[in-house]
C-alpha cells in the first residue's frame, strides 16, 4: 500500500495523527509532504491522508485529483470543528471547510466515539483510531533527554517539578488553577516543595502575547510561586518537557468542544511514568489512572497528596503507564490503522 500523507512540518497534530503512526506502520510506503500537485500524485498512491484539510488546496481541486489519480481520501479529525465562543480562534476557524472535507472523504478517522458520533451525522464511513505512542522508543522512553533542552539551573533540585504544557488556546483552562494556586502560594510548607513549569508557547507572537502573559500570571499566582517558562520544542523532541517533570497537570473546562479533544496529555505523562492530575471531564474521564479533580479545591488536595507521598506518586505514574501500554501503544493501534487504510 502506497500512502501520501499531507501535513505541515512542525505541526503537533500532523505529527501524532499522520507522521508518527505512518512512519511506524509496517509493510507500507508513505511519502510525507506539505503540498499536493500532479507531479507528486503521478508517483501513484492508493491513499491520500490529510488532517482536516489541505492548506493551499481547495476541496474542489482535491476532489479533481482524486478522480484523476484514483486514490482514496482519508480525512483525520482529532477535535471538534465547532469551537466554543470564548476560543481565541472562534471567529477565524475554518469550520465549514472542515465539514465539507468530512462529507467528501472516502473514510474519516477520529480519536474516540464522541467525535465519531458527530462525524456520523456527516459521513457514515468513520472509524476510531485512538491516539497512541510508541512507548519505550525514542523520546517516549522514561530516560530520554535532549541535550539541547537541559533543565533550568534556576530549578531547586529539592523541589518537585509540576508541569503544564500547552498554548494560548488554553487560557480558560489555566484560569481554573488561579484560586487553587493562590492557596498553594499561601501554604509556605507546600509552596517551598514545588517548582512550577509552564511549557510549550513562544510569546514572540504579538497577537497572542497578552493572552499568554495573563496565563503566566494565573499559573504562577502573580509570580508568588517559584517557577519558570520553557519555550516550545519541535514535535520530535518535545517530550524533553516531561523528562524534566515529577507531576503533570491538565486542567480542562467542561464544554462540548473540549470534550472532543483527545487524552494525549495522559498518554504523554505515561511515557515518563509520571502521575497526572486532570479535570474530571472528557476526554480524561475514561482514563482510570489519571487523578481526577471534581472541584477547584481538589486541585490543592491532589497536589498536596502527591507532594507528601512518594508511593502515591509512583503508584499512579506506573499504573497509568501500564494502562496506556495496554490500550494506547502505537503498534497495536497501527494494526487497525492498516486495516482501515486498506479498506477505505
Amino acid at each position: 500500500m502506497r500512502i501520501l500523507a499531507i501535513t505541515t512540518p512542525g505541526n503537533g497534530v500532523g505529527y501524532h495523527r499522520l507522521i508518527l503512526p505512518l512512519m511506524e506502520m509496517k509493510e507500507t510506503y508513505t511519502l510525507f509532504t506539505d503540498f499536493i500537485n500532479d507531479e507528486v500524485l503521478q508517483r501513484g498512491f492508493d491513499v491520500v491522508a490529510i488532517n482536516r484539510f489541505v492548506p493551499g488546496c481547495s476541496l474542489g481541486q482535491l476532489l479533481e485529483y482524486r478522480k484523476k489519480y484514483d486514490f482514496k481520501l482519508i480525512v483525520d479529525i482529532d477535535d471538534y470543528w465547532m469551537l466554543d465562543p470564548w476560543h481565541i480562534l472562534y471567529k477565524t476557524y475554518p469550520s465549514e471547510e472542515i465539514i465539507n472535507h468530512v462529507i467528501s472523504a472516502d473514510m474519516v478517522t477520529v480519536t474516540h466515539d464522541r467525535l465519531r458520533n458527530e462525524v456520523l451525522k456527516l459521513n457514515k464511513r468513520c472509524e476510531i483510531l485512538p491516539n497512541a505512542l510508541p512507548y519505550n522508543t525514542g523520546q517516549f522512553t522514561d530516560i530520554w533527554h535532549s541535550v539541547d533542552t537541559s533543565p533550568s539551573k534556576d530549578i531547586d533540585k529539592s523541589a518537585l517539578r509540576l508541569l503544564w504544557c500547552g498554548g494560548v488556546t488554553h487560557e480558560k483552562d489555566i484560569d481554573i488553577l488561579a484560586n487553587p494556586f493562590k492557596r498553594i502560594a499561601s501554604d509556605t510548607h507546600l509552596k517551598d516543595k514545588l517548582h512550577f513549569i509552564m511549557a510549550g508557547y513562544d510569546d514572540a507572537n504579538l497577537q497572542t502575547r497578552n493572552v499568554w502573559h495573563r496565563m503566566i500570571s494565573s499559573f504562577l499566582c502573580g509570580f508568588k510561586l517559584n517557577g519558570h517558562l520553557r519555550s516550545p520544542l519541535p514535535p520530535d523532541s518535545y517530550m524533553a518537557f516531561y523528562t524534566d517533570a515529577d507531576i503533570c497537570i491538565a486542567p480542562l473546562l467542561a464544554s462540548k468542544f473540549n470534550s472532543m479533544k483527545s487524552n494525549l496529555k495522559v498518554l504523554e505523562a505515561a511515557a515518563k511514568r509520571l502521575p497526572i492530575i486532570v479535570s474530571d471531564v472528557h476526554p480524561y474521564s475514561d482514563c482510570p489512572y489519571a487523578i481526577k479533580v471534581l472541584s477547584q479545591r481538589d486541585w490543592y488536595k491532589r497536589i498536596r497528596s502527591l507532594v507528601k507521598d512518594v508511593s502515591f506518586r509512583n503508584y499512579f505514574g506506573i499504573a497509568n503507564y501500564e494502562w496506556c501500554m495496554k490500550h494506547h501503544h502505537l503498534d497495536k493501534v497501527n494494526v487497525k490503522r492498516k486495516q482501515i487504510y486498506e479498506n477505505a
